[in-house]
C-alpha cells in the first residue's frame, strides 16, 4: 500500500507542476480582453475634390475601425459563410474544425490547416502576435473562451471586420472597399462584398491587383457558401458573379486614384501640422476638380505616347511568365468590361499569328495592319515576321479610331492648371506613372526654362518704356569673355577669349524686328539686345517679382532661359499677366476641418496665409499685364504657339525649348483657365529632332483645354483703363501714315504712343542701317 500512496503522490505533485506550469506559459500574463469593449471607429480622413466627392482618404497604418451597427448585413454574411459557418453557435470554438485541422497537421508534420473561428482571428489580431507557437495556440484558445463571455457575438464579428488584413495595404472590411473600389462598404453590391471577403484566408496571394484569376476563384467561393448557408439565392450568386468588378484601385499602396495629388496635399499637410494630425479624421477641402484631372491625365499620356511614336523610340518586348500572362489578361478584360476601352490606355495582348500580324487581347481577336507599327520603323526596317511569335506579350494603344502597338513611355510630362482667379489648382499630374516614379515633376522638378521666360523680359521693357512697335535690329552678335590665367610666379599674363554668338532658331536672322513679332516668333537676338537695353540688374529685380523660386543666372543668358524653375512657379508667374498683373495665391487646399474643433486651417484666413499670397498685391500694372496678354494672343494666333489656336477661343501662352531640345514648355491661358506643361526625359536626354515646345508641349495644352474649357463661356480678354490702341507702321514702329502700307493695330499705354510717321527719308536710311 505504501507504494501505491508514493505513486499517488508523485502523481500529485506531477499534475500540480504541470498546472503550475500551464497556468505560467498559458494563463499568467494574458490581456484584459475588457478593453476591447473600449475601441473606438477610426477617424478617417478624408481629400475633398471641388465638386464635394470624397477623392482619397488616409486611414491611419490603413486601418479602419467601424461601428459594429453600421457593417452592412451582406458584408458580415460574406465573412461568416466563407471564414466561420457556425460563428452564431460556437463558443469561441470549433472543436469539429480543430479535430480535423490536427489531424492534418500530425501527419504534415507541420501547421499545415488551420481551424481558427473568428474569435480566435480577433484574439489573434488584437490581443497576442501571428507567431505559430503551441503556447500562443493555447493562450487564444483560453482568451476566445473568455471574450465570448464578456462580447457579444456583433461585438466580436464588429472587431474581425474592422482589423482582419485583406492585402494591398487594407486592414479591415472598410479599408479594402476603399482601396479596392474607392467607395465605403455600405456602397459596395454583392459582387464587391463577395470578392473582399474572399481575400481574408491569403491576401497577397488573392488580390485582384495581383492575381487575378485566384481572386474570381474566391470569389466565386463566397457565393457559393452564401447560397449554401441560405444567405443568398443561387441565381443571385451567379448574377453578382457575372457582373464586372469596378476595380478602381491601382497596384500603390494608396486608398486613391489620383496619387500624384493626394501625395502632394499630404506633404503640404504633414509639413504644417505633423504626421498625427491625418489620424485625427480632418477633411481636407482642394481646389482639385476630378473631372478635368481626368482630363489632365489622358492630355499627358496622349503627348508622351506620341512623342516616342514621332520618334520611333521602341524598346522591344516584355519578357513575361505564362502565369504573368494570364494574369494580366485576365484583369484587363474585367476592366474593359465595365469602362470601356479608354483612350490612350495602354492595354496588354498576345500574339497570335504574325503574317499578317494577330493577337488575343482579353478575348476579343483583332488584326493589326502596317499602319499600327509604322511608327517603329519609318522606312519599313521593323516587320512582325521574324521580330515577334506566337504568345508574345505586345502593348496596344488605343487611339479612338483603332490600336497601335506601343509601349511605356520612358519621356516625362508635368501640367498644372489653375484658376486665374483664385489661383486654385484645378488639376495636377506630376509625372507619366505614380507606379513608376513617385517623384513629383510639376512642383519639384527644377529645369531650364527656354524662351518661357521670354514673357517676363518683355514685361520689363514694357514697364521701363519700351512699345510692342519698337523696332530691334536682329543681327549677329558676338560677346567676349576675357579670362586672365597665369599670373602667379611671374608668368606672362595670357588671355582666353571665350566668343558667344547667340542664335535664332534654324540660325536665321531677320534684320529689323518689331517688339511684338520678337516676343511671338521668340527671336533669341531680338530678347537679348532688349535684356541690354533695360539693363540686367533692372531684369533680374524685375524677375524676382514673380517668385519664380530660382535665383536667375547674373547674365544676358537669362533672355535665353538657362535659369531653372519647375513648373508651379512658372505656372503662378504666368498667371499674374492673366489676373490684371495681381499675385495669384497658387494653392490647392481649400480648407481644413476636424471633427473635434471645426476648421483650423483656411486659404483665404488672412491671418494663417503668407504674405506672400496676398490677392491683391499688385506684381505689374493692368496696362502691362494686358499688353503682355496681347503679345501672347499673338504668339498663338500668329507664332510659335499656333497649336492653340484649336480652342477656337481667346488664348495667350508662350512655348519654350531648352538648348538640344531636352525640355519642351507651353504655358497658355484663357481668362478662366491657365494650363503650364513641361515635357522632358528625367535623365536630361534631348527629346529628339523638332521636339520643341511647339510640338511636345502645346499639343497636351491643347488636348486639356479643349475638354476643360467645353462648360465655360466664351470670353475675351478684358481691356483695363489707360491702354489706348493706334494703327503702327510695322517697318518703323512709328504711327501709320496715310500711304503705309504694313499696318496693324497695336496697343499702347496711354501716354506713351509712338513718334509721328516717318518720312521716305527715314525709311531708306533704316534699310541702309541694317
Amino acid at each position: 500500500m505504501k507504494w501505491i500512496r508514493r505513486i499517488l503522490v508523485v502523481v500529485f505533485f506531477l499534475c500540480l507542476i504541470a498546472g503550475l506550469s500551464l497556468y505560467w506559459f498559458v494563463y499568467r500574463g494574458l490581456p484584459s480582453v475588457d478593453e476591447l469593449k473600449d475601441i473606438h471607429p477610426t477617424m478617417v480622413s478624408r481629400v475633398i475634390g471641388a465638386n464635394g466627392s470624397a477623392i482619397a482618404w488616409f486611414p491611419p497604418k490603413g486601418r479602419i475601425i467601424i461601428d459594429k451597427d453600421k457593417i452592412p448585413e451582406e458584408v458580415k454574411q460574406a465573412f461568416i459563410a466563407a471564414e466561420d459557418a457556425t460563428f452564431y453557435t460556437h463558443e469561441g470554438l470549433d472543436w469539429r474544425r480543430i479535430f480535423s485541422a490536427f489531424i492534418t497537421d500530425i501527419r504534415a508534420q507541420s501547421f499545415v490547416q488551420g481551424a481558427s473561428t473568428i474569435t480566435q482571428q480577433v484574439v489573434r489580431s488584437y490581443l497576442l502576435t501571428r507567431k505559430k507557437t503551441l503556447t500562443r495556440k493555447m493562450k487564444e484558445a483560453v482568451l476566445a473562451l473568455r471574450m465570448e463571455r464578456r462580447l457579444t457575438k456583433d461585438q466580436i464579428l464588429g472587431l474581425y471586420l474592422s482589423r482582419v488584413y485583406l492585402g494591398s495595404g487594407a486592414y479591415g472590411a472598410e479599408s479594402a472597399a476603399l482601396r479596392y473600389f474607392g467607395r465605403s462598404l455600405k456602397a459596395l453590391d454583392l459582387s464587391e462584398i463577395s470578392l473582399i471577403a474572399g481575400l481574408a484566408p491569403a491576401p497577397s496571394r488573392y488580390s485582384p491587383l495581383n492575381n487575378f484569376p485566384a481572386a474570381r476563384k474566391r470569389q466565386w467561393y463566397v457565393l457559393s457558401r452564401m447560397s449554401q448557408e441560405g444567405f443568398i439565392s443561387q441565381t443571385r450568386a451567379v448574377d453578382a458573379y457575372n457582373k464586372p468588378l469596378q476595380i478602381t484601385g491601382r497596384p500603390i499602396a494608396m486608398f486613391t486614384q489620383y496619387p500624384y495629388v493626394t501625395e502632394y496635399i499630404r506633404s503640404l499637410v504633414i509639413k504644417k501640422y505633423g504626421d498625427g494630425i491625418l489620424s485625427k479624421g480632418i477633411g481636407i477641402q482642394t481646389t482639385v476638380d476630378p473631372r478635368l484631372q481626368g482630363f489632365a491625365e489622358m492630355a499627358v499620356r496622349k503627348g508622351a505616347i506620341e512623342l516616342e511614336w514621332r520618334q520611333g523610340r521602341y524598346r522591344g518586348l516584355s519578357k513575361m511568365s505564362d502565369t504573368q500572362k494570364k494574369r494580366c489578361l485576365a484583369l484587363q478584360k474585367n476592366q474593359i468590361a465595365w469602362q470601356g476601352l479608354r483612350p490612350y490606355y495602354l492595354y496588354w495582348a498576345q500574339v497570335t499569328g504574325v503574317d499578317p500580324l494577330q493577337v488575343d487581347m482579353s478575348g476579343d481577336k483583332i488584326s493589326l495592319g502596317a499602319e499600327s507599327y509604322a511608327w517603329i520603323a519609318p522606312k519599313g526596317a521593323w516587320k512582325p515576321e521574324g521580330t515577334l511569335r506566337s504568345g508574345d506579350m505586345i502593348r496596344l494603344c488605343y487611339n479612338g479610331k483603332g490600336f497601335v502597338i506601343s509601349q511605356q513611355p520612358q519621356v516625362q510630362a508635368s501640367l498644372m492648371a489653375l484658376d486665374v482667379k483664385t489661383g486654385g489648382i484645378l488639376a495636377m499630374v506630376g509625372g507619366i506613372s505614380f507606379s513608376k516614379s513617385q517623384f513629383n515633376r510639376a512642383v519639384k522638378a527644377q529645369r531650364q526654362s527656354g524662351s518661357a521666360i521670354k514673357p517676363f523680359i518683355y514685361a520689363a521693357a514694357i514697364d521701363k518704356g519700351l512699345t510692342p512697335a519698337d523696332i530691334i535690329f536682329d543681327v549677329p552678335l558676338t560677346y567676349k569673355d576675357e579670362k586672365a590665367e597665369g599670373e602667379d610666379e611671374g608668368e606672362d599674363e595670357t588671355q582666353a577669349i571665350e566668343a558667344w554668338r547667340p542664335k535664332n532658331y534654324k540660325d536665321r536672322f531677320y534684320g529689323p524686328t518689331s517688339l511684338r513679332t520678337g516676343l511671338v516668333l521668340s527671336r533669341n537676338v531680338v530678347t537679348i539686345k532688349i535684356l541690354e537695353d533695360i539693363g540686367i540688374g533692372y531684369a533680374i529685380e524685375y524677375l524676382n517679382r514673380f517668385d519664380l523660386g530660382k535665383k536667375m543666372p547674373h547674365d544676358l543668358s537669362i533672355a535665353l532661359g538657362t535659369g531653372s524653375v519647375n513648373l508651379l512657379h512658372l505656372s503662378g508667374a504666368y498667371a499674374v499677366f492673366a489676373n490684371h498683373g495681381k499675385a495669384v495665391n497658387s494653392h490647392i487646399i481649400e480648407y481644413i476641418t476636424r471633427k473635434d474643433v471645426g476648421p483650423i486651417f483656411s486659404a483665404r484666413d488672412e491671418s494663417i496665409r503668407k504674405q506672400v499670397f496676398e490677392p491683391d498685391r499688385k506684381i505689374i500694372s493692368e496696362q502691362t499685364a494686358y499688353i503682355l496678354t496681347s503679345l501672347l494672343d499673338s504668339v498663338v494666333q500668329d507664332g510659335t504657339g499656333w497649336r492653340a489656336k484649336a480652342i477656337k477661343r481667346p488664348v495667350a501662352g508662350k512655348t519654350g525649348t531648352s538648348d538640344d531640345n531636352r525640355d519642351a514648355w507651353f504655358i497658355g491661358y484663357t481668362p478662366d483657365i491657365l494650363c503650364g506643361v513641361w515635357v522632358g526625359y528625367d535623365d536630361m536626354m534631348p527629346l529628339g529632332e523638332n521636339e520643341t515646345g511647339s510640338r511636345a508641349a502645346c499639343p497636351i495644352f491643347t488636348g486639356f483645354m479643349e475638354h476643360a474649357l467645353k462648360d465655360y463661356p466664351v470670353n475675351d480678354f478684358a481691356v483695363p483703363e489707360g491702354v489706348v490702341f493706334a494703327r503702327v507702321d510695322t517697318h518703323t514702329g512709328r504711327l501709320a501714315s496715310p500711304g503705309s502700307k504694313d499696318v496693324r493695330f497695336e496697343c499702347f499705354k496711354e501716354g506713351n504712343l509712338p513718334p509721328s510717321p516717318a518720312s521716305s527719308f527715314d525709311r531708306h536710311l533704316l534699310k541702309e542701317v541694317y
